[in-house]
């Protein structure tokens, strides 16, 4: 606990450090399109799945004492189960018994200009959805069209599409929508907090560390690195590696519509492991990180009785380590694998797999040792092709 507080303090110390200045025509563009948040230190924080409640009243207690300001960023995944447009004419259903799964963010009415543009501030509050311009590719979804979604408390909203913006601007998710929206949708918890202040300073570290008891939490504040391990948004894996549309079987495990999974997954004997059902994509970067790792002698770091007995990489779920507000796990595309589930990974081993596009999970912020993650094609191209 006091490594840990020390460590808060060091990085506020370092971060001042580095400049935050902007030109002024920068600074007035920003002014004008996010309305102010630019202008102010901002810290974030966030654990894994969600923030406990107790994570929440014990920032609104430190925010209360400090003087600053804080708002609250939920998420869920939710169901999409048919597309109208402007004439009410179907554009999209899905299969009987089937959803697609959008993945949301809400936002409070009371802040949304100091984060987007007053359009896009003035349509959540008129109570419209906002979508990412890669949603609206995947859906061929227009400005007026109607989504007609399943809350995670199985209620059916109808909801028009006010704007599509790019996906940077909504943050990765696919969705937007007021606070409002979100609760009738089911959407109930937060996934971070985010304060500011005209300036933040050490006090800001040091009440916070007071008062939240829970410590696996990652604060960040102005230009904090993102972690190396880091893997794609939703809408990019879908704009990658395809889309299903999923049926329930029990909160965790999900049935995934067959011609997709027909199509995508297969199963095929690889060097150390075995056999393996993956989507067909993770052939070429797999093989060639297991390859490497017969090549650099370490082969025997790498327990095929764990990957068979425990581990694998298709796997049609929710994830289900923590509350992750029903997001669909990387195994229900087959591109994850779990191999050493008990015995961990040579250091070698993880730096070799990471040269071949995947994320570890072992570095999260809530660790998940056994999981690599492919999310970059582009080092297996380069590597097989030399």
């Amino acid at each position: 606990m006091k490594k840990l507080g020390f460590f808060l303090i060091a990085v506020f110390i370092s971060l001042q450090t580095s400049a935050f200045a902007h030109d002024g025509e920068n600074e007035l563009e920003q002014k004008k399109l996010f309305n102010g948040i630019e202008n102010y230190d901002v810290i974030s924080i966030s654990q894994p799945g969600v923030l406990y409640y107790s994570v929440t009243n014990q920032i609104l207690e430190s925010v209360k004492n400090l003087g600053s300001k804080v708002t609250f960023i939920g998420r869920a995944n939710i169901g999409l189960h048919k597309v109208l447009d402007s004439y009410n004419n179907e554009t999209l259903v899905t299969n009987p018994d089937y959803l697609y799964s959008l993945s949301v963010k809400t936002i409070e009415n009371k802040y949304a200009d100091l984060f987007y543009s007053d359009e896009v501030s003035n349509l959540l509050k008129e109570n419209k959805v906002i979508v990412s311009e890669l949603t609206a590719q995947q859906y061929s979804l227009n400005t007026g069209d109607k989504l007609v979604l399943v809350g995670m408390n199985e209620v059916i909203t109808e909801l028009e599409i006010g704007k599509i913006i790019p996906d940077s601007e909504v943050g990765w998710f696919e969705a937007l929508v007021s606070k409002k929206i979100g609760y009738e949708l089911g959407i109930n918890r937060n996934i971070q907090a985010i304060i500011w202040d005209t300036k933040v300073t050490e006090n800001h570290f040091v009440e916070l560390y007071k008062n939240i008891k829970y410590k696996q939490l990652r604060i960040t504040f102005r230009d904090s690195k993102p972690n190396k391990n880091w893997v794609l948004p939703t809408a990019l894996i879908k704009n990658y590696f395809g889309d299903f549309q999923i049926k329930e079987r029990d909160g965790t495990w999900i049935i995934v519509e067959p011609a997709w999974r027909n199509e995508n997954i297969e199963r095929k004997n690889m060097p150390i492991i075995g056999r393996a059902t993956c989507n067909k994509i993770m052939w070429k970067p797999l093989l060639g990180a297991l390859n490497q790792v017969i090549d650099e002698g370490l082969e025997e770091t790498l327990s095929k009785e764990e990957f068979q007995k425990s581990g694998g990489c298709y796997a049609p779920r929710r994830i289900n380590r923590f509350n992750a507000g029903g997001a669909i796990s990387r195994h229900a595309w087959g591109i994850a694998i779990d191999i050493n589930v008990k015995s961990g990974y040579h250091p070698r081993v993880v730096e070799i797999f990471n040269s071949w596009g995947f994320a570890w999970g072992g570095t999260w912020t809530s660790p998940d040792e056994m999981h690599f993650e492919l999310r970059d094609l582009s080092p297996s191209i380069s590597q097989a092709s030399g």
